[in-house]
């Protein structure tokens, strides 16, 4: 049989889509365009993306070279570098192969043109501790392919078939289908053979970088492609006949894509969800929120009535008392959630009484705020988490809670919302603790508060 050494670079028309092909090419863009409308992608669909691709990546093209792992055994290899069984040269291959894709990727994003440094510098890791001596170096003798119709060129035509093909004009010709231009790319590295071994990972990753570059995806084979037809579309291409390889890179590329979108639709369909959940759930937590709020401002107002009710009746009906009640508005929905999440609120006061007889006066502040759990705490879960608390003026205008001063004479210390009602904590001077009544009346809290002060103040 006579050997052909044809120039290899010179006829990229043959890779050209027939009009069978280009409904393929066609399915193929529509993919890219959906993919292209969601970026930028999301970090998790980066992450899902980045992980499960590359594992295929590099199990699909060192499989095609004869490497003897498993997808498993690939995955392990990556992740851990550990695997019971499997020679030492499969398992550098595929790590080289991670190596060598990662670094191909790096190079698209910091925007590295392709060059026969950029070729080299990837057929160096591709063969980084299997072959040292010639990663990164051009074959200097001739070579034949077993079985193959077509020889390889000549050693000493190599360096200038490389320089011809990494600057060929064609590699950016927008008026040829990115799916053409990476396949006569990957035809062409194998054509040429320019390295001793690799040539086809390389050709793989060159043909990705066309790809990628163009906001397509990688296009790996499948492990039964190389039993079946892409040796035979290489061969056929030798030949001239090129459209073989390009449907098979087409085919590869479209069911990339669609992996791509389905990892993208999961992703969304998923956000959808949580989103949706999200809605409802916080809607239904602040209209429970909104329900509690309305309960604790209804007793609020009730409690605050039965001290305005009782402080106006005894205005003026007992000499020489003046007692004044004043209305500081309470809180709203604002600061209840400020204190139903961050126990704290500012300015939160509900209402007022001076009681004052000569000289001599005692100011109370009723306010909002949060219940505080004491050991003496024995009637359990409370009916409300923002309670009333009480605290009385020391000096002028500073006031502290009836909690923390020597106060016996007076004993309410909270009330607790509890629908009309309220729980209420004393302090009992006798056993110097707190105690608890339940199902108290806004109208009792008021008459015992006011006669417990009138009786500090000596008129009861």
């Amino acid at each position: 049989m006579a050997e052909k050494r044809e120039t290899p670079y010179e006829d990229i028309a043959v890779f050209a889509p027939s009009a069978a092909s280009e409904e393929l090419l066609r399915q193929v863009d529509d993919a890219v365009r959906e993919i292209n409308d969601h970026r930028p992608l999301t970090r998790e669909v980066l992450q899902k993306l980045e992980t499960d691709i590359l594992y295929d990546r590099v199990h699909s093209s060192a499989v095609t070279e004869g490497n003897r792992l498993s997808r498993r055994e690939t995955i392990v290899v990556l992740t851990s570098g550990v695997i019971e069984a499997g020679s030492r040269k499969d398992i550098v291959e595929v790590r080289n192969l991670a190596a060598a894709i990662t670094s191909l990727e790096e190079a698209l994003r910091e925007s590295i043109p392709l060059s026969e440094n950029l070729v080299r510098d990837l057929h160096k890791l591709l063969l980084q501790d299997l072959d040292d001596a010639n990663a990164g170096r051009y074959r200097t003798q001739n070579v034949a392919i077993t079985g193959a119709k077509v020889v390889p060129p000549l050693g000493l035509d190599v360096p200038r078939l490389m320089h011809e093909v990494v600057s060929s004009s064609e590699i950016h010709n927008t008026a040829l289908h990115v799916l053409q231009r990476a396949t006569w790319m990957h035809w062409v590295i194998c054509r040429v053979h320019p390295f001793l071994d690799g040539n086809g990972r390389l050709a793989r990753l060159l043909q990705d970088y066309i790809l990628l570059k163009s906001t397509y995806v990688p296009a790996p084979l499948r492990s039964e492609d190389r039993e079946g037809e892409y040796y035979s579309a290489l061969e056929a291409a030798d030949c001239g006949k090129g459209r073989g390889l390009l449907e098979l890179v087409a085919k590869n590329t479209l069911r990339m894509a669609d992996r791509y979108l389905a990892v993208i639709r999961e992703e969304r369909a998923k956000q959808s969800w949580v989103a949706n959940i999200t809605k409802i759930a916080t809607e239904k937590v602040q209209q429970t929120a909104h329900r509690k709020f309305l309960a604790v401002q209804r007793s609020s107002n009730l409690l605050k009535g039965e001290f305005f009710k009782h402080a106006g009746e005894l205005e003026g009906a007992i000499p020489g008392l003046s007692l004044r009640f004043t209305d500081y508005g309470g809180i709203d929905f604002e600061k209840f959630q400020d204190l139903t999440h961050k126990g704290a609120a500012k300015r939160t006061w509900s209402f007022g009484l001076e009681f004052r007889i000569g000289h001599t006066a005692l100011r109370y502040i009723f306010w909002h705020g949060v219940h505080r759990s004491r050991p003496e705490d024995t009637v359990g879960h409370l009916p409300s988490d923002i309670v009333i608390l009480v605290s009385a003026e020391e000096d002028d205008n500073y006031y502290r809670l009836l909690d923390d001063i020597e106060e016996d004479r007076v004993s309410i210390r909270e009330a607790v919302p509890s629908g009309g009602l309220f729980w209420r904590r004393r302090y009992n001077p006798i056993s110097e603790r707190s105690e608890w009544d339940t199902d108290v009346s806004g109208g009792e809290i008021a008459r015992t508060f006011i006669q417990e002060v009138l009786g500090k103040l000596g008129l009861v």
